[in-house]
């Protein structure tokens, strides 16, 4: 954790900075193992100091963290006293000039109070406006963080070993997610993100909510997207199922999905523009007369299920060493289905390392 925020220490006094307020929950886990943080509340803070740095949190978690940590001091946000109090201090304590935010993170209120208690402050400057100083550290994976992602990845091929167990016809959407999950979370330290699980037509829509009325009947695909969390860090895989012999359109669908992927994982490697490759792909399927996927090629996953970099058209992010990327191309016919297959890939110096085990051909996914 010290060489983490060592280097956003780094970072900042190039932009001119006295201090960094960080306040995206995945950077304050990942600058401070802070762990159990959600990505949509607002339980920790960190901010970085050119000599220091604070975690601040509030009494439901300072009692697990109040002796600190490698590289930080906690310090307790309480009614008597408040965040902008602690910041006042410090600020005042250090002759801070100008703090940086995270401008994709900060909320209009949060601006507003930070704002005000600047301009109470004398010889404070203001607030700067950053963009991606910790993100662009964790788009690259250490030796720890692909251990996590690995185990998770493992933990995933197991789960779809056993939810094949639990395919029968009656079966809803739903249950067969709740069994993922639960299957997860015994195992695992947690689930990545809500499993999908999308029968037939709703298998046409890519980030699907299964349903607990739509029930598995003879000749039906199943997609099947999810993934676990290992030390705070995430796996991700979709396979697609057919529970009878498919009919010659589908097969032939999954196939063109499976080699288009075949493709994209034999390209890829160091050095590749994420635009170039999720167009390459789009144009193989699209040119057998398929609808073009609008979503990206892939993603980078890390504590984050999407975080950069992304494999997208328009993006100009090269892939590099250890970064963790997802490699999933799709067909979606509307009314009618969605296939997707998925693996979570690090990129070598000298090629790639697929996580994802989980057996991709045909005849491998046919359940009768």
């Amino acid at each position: 954790m010290i060489k983490r925020i060592e280097k956003v220490r780094n970072v900042i006094k190039k932009q001119n900075l006295d201090a960094l307020f960080v306040t995206d929950q995945y950077n304050v886990t990942y600058l401070t193992n802070f762990a159990g943080l959600s990505p949509n509340e607002r339980e920790g803070f960190l901010l970085i100091t050119k000599k220091h740095a604070f975690l601040l949190t509030f009494p439901t978690y300072f009692g697990l963290y109040k002796e600190g940590g490698a590289g930080f001091a906690t310090l307790n946000i309480t009614h008597a006293k408040r965040l902008t109090d602690h910041l006042a201090e410090i600020i005042r304590r250090e002759k801070i000039k100008s703090v940086g935010f995270e401008k994709e993170n900060l909320t209009i209120a949060e601006l507003e109070s930070l704002t005000k208690t600047g301009s109470d402050l004398t010889g404070f400057k203001g607030l700067t406006p950053t963009n991606g100083i910790v993100e662009k550290l964790r788009v690259t994976k250490d030796t720890n963080e692909l251990e996590y992602i690995k185990k998770a990845a493992a933990f995933t091929d197991l789960a779809f070993d056993f939810i094949k167990t639990k395919i029968k016809r009656g079966i809803t959407e739903k249950e067969l997610a709740l069994e993922l999950e639960f299957f997860l979370k015994q195992r695992a330290d947690d689930i990545a993100f809500s499993p999908i699980v999308a029968f037939n037509e709703n298998a046409a829509i890519p980030h699907y909510l299964p349903s607990p009325f739509s029930q598995l009947t003879n000749h039906n695909l199943i997609l099947l997207d999810f993934g676990a969390k290992v030390g705070g860090y995430c796996s991700d895989m979709t396979r697609v199922i057919f529970f009878g012999k498919p009919k010659a359109g589908l097969a032939k669908a999954y196939q063109s999905v499976l080699a288009a992927q075949k493709l994209a994982l034999k390209i890829l490697k160091t050095g590749l523009v994420c635009g170039a490759i999720d167009k390459s792909i789009k144009k193989i399927l699209t040119s057998q007369g398929y609808p073009r996927y609008e979503h990206g090629l892939g993603h980078g996953v890390g504590l984050a299920i999407h975080e950069a970099p992304r494999l997208k058209i328009g993006s100009k992010e090269k892939l590099a060493e250890n970064m963790v990327v997802t490699v999933e191309p799709g067909i979606y016919m509307e009314g009618k289905y969605g296939i997707r297959i998925e693996d979570l890939v690090v990129l070598r110096k000298d090629g790639i390392e697929i996580l994802s085990k989980s057996p991709k051909l045909l005849k491998e996914l046919i359940i009768l």
